[in-house]
């Protein structure tokens, strides 16, 4: 069984990273360079401003995963499309409740939200482990645009090798 999971301070920077294809520019602009190498699979987008600009560029995501946050500020409610699961995850934690609610919308028909309430920040690594090969996940990189990451052999190796490093420190604490 999965426990609570924080991030050690040690592997942010590393996660500051782009775990995939970055493109560059502000928000829709990015968005539509990212739409144009989606692949056929399932479409998953983390945060609030990605999934916002993907509905409007009439993307359908399998999920999102939002916080009602852009770049930690709140911002207003706005409409959800599809079956929405309410979790908690403390900011720089991977709670078994989000990990949980990402592997349950994954496996179910039609759109689904994960709405968290604290931060959605870390929950990119769940969902390329949950993903199927040939998904494409999008989530925003903080002042330089939209990261794409295509579920493959290297995205899924790359996501699992994180939780290998970190799970053989000791810095994973139980919450």
């Amino acid at each position: 069984m999965m426990e609570d999971l924080k991030l050690p301070d040690e592997l942010r920077s590393y996660l500051r990273k782009p775990m995939g294809k970055l493109f560059s520019g502000e928000g829709i602009e990015a968005m539509k360079l990212a739409k144009e190498e989606l692949g056929k699979g399932n479409l998953i987008v983390v945060g609030d401003e990605s999934y916002r600009n993907a509905l409007k560029l009439g993307l359908k995501p399998k999920l999102a995963v939002i916080d009602y946050k852009v770049k930690r500020e709140e911002i207003e409610e706005y409409e959800l499309s599809g079956e929405v699961r309410r979790v908690k995850n403390p900011a720089g934690w991977i709670t078994k409740q989000l990990w949980d609610a990402i592997h349950e919308a994954l496996n179910s028909e039609g759109e689904q939200v994960v709405l968290v309430e604290g931060e959605e920040d870390l929950a990119v690594l769940p969902c390329i482990i949950e993903a199927e090969w040939g998904d494409d996940i999008i989530y925003g990189q903080p002042g330089e645009g939209v990261v794409l990451v295509h579920v493959d052999d290297d995205a899924k190796f790359n996501a699992g090798s994180i939780f290998k490093v970190i799970l053989s420190k000791d810095e994973w604490l139980k919450k």
